[in-house]
C-alpha cells in the first residue's frame, strides 16, 4: 500500500510537469542574438526565481511524499531522505535551467526578450519575480493537487466505460 501510494504521488508529479510542458518536441536552433537575448533574460530572472520556485516544488512533493513514509520512520532517515531528494530535484532543474534560454528563444524576438529584461528591472517586474514562484506554489497546492485523485478517478472510470462498452475490459 506505502509502495503504491509513493508510485501514485510520484505519477502525480510527473503528470503536472507533463500537462504543464506540453508537447515535448525539441525547439528549433534560434539564431545568436536570439540566443544571446535570451541568455541575458534567463540569468536575470533564475537569479531571483530559482530557490523559491525549487523551494515551492519541493514543498508540494515532499509533503505528499512524507505522508507515505511507515510511522516508524526516525527523525534521522527523514532528514538524509529529504536532503537526497533536495540534491536531486536542484540537479535536475539545473539541468532544465540550461534548456530555457533556448526555449525563451523560441518563442520571443530579440526585442520582446529585451523588453521583458527592461520589464523585470522594474519595481513591478521585480515583484513579478519574487511572487510568481508563490503564485505558482499556491496555484498547485491549492487548486491542482486536490482535483488530482478525483480527476484520475473519473478518467480510470470513464476509460473503463469505454472499454467495457467496446469489450476490451479485463
Amino acid at each position: 500500500m506505502k509502495k503504491t501510494r509513493i508510485a501514485l504521488i510520484a505519477m502525480v508529479a510527473v503528470g503536472f510537469a507533463w500537462a504543464f510542458a506540453g508537447p515535448t518536441a525539441t525547439p528549433a536552433k534560434a539564431d545568436d542574438a536570439s540566443m544571446a537575448a535570451a541568455q541575458e533574460l534567463v540569468d536575470f530572472t533564475l537569479g531571483k526565481t530559482t530557490d523559491d520556485m525549487i523551494s515551492n516544488m519541493e514543498s508540494a512533493i515532499w509533503s505528499n511524499l512524507e505522508t507515505a513514509f511507515p510511522r516508524t520512520t526516525d527523525a534521522a532517515t527523514i532528514a538524509e531522505m529529504r536532503s537526497e531528494f533536495d540534491k536531486i530535484v536542484r540537479k535536475y532543474v539545473a539541468q532544465a535551467m540550461k534548456i530555457a534560454p533556448t526555449i525563451y528563444a523560441k518563442h520571443f524576438t530579440v526585442d520582446e526578450l529585451k523588453g521583458l529584461l527592461a520589464l523585470y528591472k522594474t519595481p513591478l517586474g521585480d515583484k513579478m519575480l519574487a511572487e510568481m514562484p508563490k503564485v505558482m506554489g499556491d496555484f498547485t497546492t491549492t487548486a491542482m493537487v486536490p482535483m488530482m485523485a478525483p480527476m484520475q478517478s473519473e478518467i480510470k472510470a470513464s476509460l473503463e466505460t469505454i472499454m467495457r462498452k467496446q469489450g476490451t475490459a479485463k
